[in-house]
């Protein structure tokens, strides 16, 4: 009896205290993908530590409907994944710390919280979750708009091209834009994010001359971005070389001069014979 007592007082009080006093954490960490596409699939990952406790079991929920099942004391069945008609589940591996399963045949009715529950074996049994939302969208994303620019630049000018998402993309998301110039991230003093009907806009700022100094000619990426998802619109920015201009001006003044002073000899030349010829006659 004094057992019973005991073991009772130390299940309801014990909470996983560690010996520096400090509480562990049994779930460490939950991923899953912001988004998907209707058809795909997508990698559930739970991560836990029971610091020499041994797992009592581990669930996965949807929205609050468990769909699979871990217990490790189950010999005959430890794993137990329950049928659905939004999304099929696949056991990728599991180890003392990690589980990982594989949503696939993916459909919008797998739109939702996911959550993943760890419970440590008697005496405590004690529990924790942690949870991560997916979205399941129709279709790919339309390509990012890009407003403005030339098709060349004088090297004094600034180059301003503002990007924006597609203006039939689904409501109630956030896509993140990213200007990127030569395939390298531009730094945050040259962009500007402002939102207009409640789009996102990201505007670029590049002084010309920087891309003359480089050569004349680079690509700009606007890059958005839906989780592991990302589309890309491309301007190819052009400015003149106006040291080019320069020389081939002074080239061609050169070019006249020596012809004409050519010419002038040649003449001078002729005159000069015929002079000779009628003072031999």
């Amino acid at each position: 009896m004094r057992d019973f007592v005991w073991s009772a007082i130390f299940l309801l009080c014990y909470k996983g205290v560690g010996v520096d006093g400090v509480e562990q954490t049994l779930v460490r960490g939950v991923h899953v993908p912001s988004f998907a596409l209707v058809g795909g699939h997508v990698p559930l990952e739970c991560h836990y530590r029971l610091n020499g406790t041994p797992l009592y079991s581990l669930k996965w929920y949807h929205n609050g409907t468990e769909f699979y099942r871990y217990v490790p004391t189950e010999r005959v069945r430890p794993i137990n994944i329950q049928p659905s008609l939004i999304f099929s589940v696949t056991e990728q591996y599991r180890t003392e710390e990690r589980v990982v399963l594989s949503l696939g045949r993916l459909t919008l009715g797998a739109t939702g919280e996911y959550r993943c529950e760890v419970i440590a074996e008697h005496p405590t049994f004690r529990t924790e979750a942690a949870t991560a939302h997916l979205t399941v969208l129709s279709e790919q994303p339309s390509l990012p708009l890009v407003e403005g620019g030339e098709e060349v630049y004088a090297p004094s000018d600034v180059i301003t091209l503002t990007c924006r998402p597609p203006q039939h993309s689904p409501p109630g998301y956030a896509p993140t834009l990213t200007w990127l110039v030569g395939g390298v991230q531009v730094r945050q003093d040259k962009v500007k994010m402002t939102t207009r009907r409640q789009r996102p806009a990201l505007t670029l700022s590049l002084p010309a001359r920087q891309v003359e100094a480089g050569g004349g000619s680079v690509r700009a990426e606007c890059r958005m971005s839906l989780g592991k998802h990302s589309l890309s619109a491309y301007r190819i920015l052009r400015v003149r070389h106006t040291h080019r201009a320069l020389v081939t001006t002074l080239h061609s003044g050169a070019s006249e001069k020596a012809s004409s002073t050519l010419c002038l000899r040649l003449a001078l030349t002729l005159i000069l014979m015929a002079h000779v010829s009628y003072v031999a006659l």
